[in-house]
């Protein structure tokens, strides 16, 4: 079953690497362990974005949290571990979130719980966080009543859209040099 979202982030990731001309290189990962990582030299790793078969899903945030979640969130995280990606969406910076091994899965499934019970608790719309951006207090997030893609702005809860699913976002995503 060919699922867009999925082939969106492949497609996506692939562009991404492209730019290194072996494979990404970072000094932030050379001392956690990865599936990712390909080859080490001194105080940093080389990698490439690691498949999971079968893929993951953030089913354990939907207990805890006691909601269902978009689809796309689960696609988003659960197919591939990865190094964070630098991006460009129209005219704003952003640094895609990806998982690197399994703790950081864990890790990043539970910040996603402390998000969606915070959220709840200001009676605001449940959003699943998956860029950051160059201002603080901006993220990129899946709505997760309609799978619109948006910038949320963390203090006022206020949500502008970007983009009407996930598959749409990452298409329209171009290529940022990596630092």
């Amino acid at each position: 079953m060919s699922v867009p979202e999925k082939k969106a982030l492949i497609d996506f990731t692939t562009r991404w690497i492209k730019q290194f001309d072996n494979a990404p290189k970072s000094e932030e990962l050379h001392a956690i362990p990865s599936p990712c990582i390909i080859k080490t030299e001194q105080l940093a790793v080389y990698w490439q974005p690691f498949l999971l078969q079968p893929a993951k899903t953030l089913a354990i945030a939907e207990q805890l949290v006691g909601i269902t979640l978009q689809q796309s969130a689960h696609i988003f995280y659960g197919t591939q571990y990865a190094g964070n990606m630098s991006a460009k969406f129209e005219q704003t910076n952003l640094v895609l979130l990806q998982a690197w091994n399994d703790d950081d899965f864990s890790n990043l499934e539970q910040n996603i719980i402390a998000h969606l019970l915070q959220q709840k608790k200001l009676r605001r719309l449940p959003t699943i966080f998956i860029a950051a951006t160059d201002e603080s207090t901006e993220i990129v997030a899946l709505n997760n009543l309609t799978g619109e893609v948006v910038i949320e702005d963390l203090i006022s809860g206020e949500v502008r859209p970007l983009a009407e699913n996930l598959t749409c976002f990452l298409n329209k995503l171009t290529v940022f040099p990596a630092a």
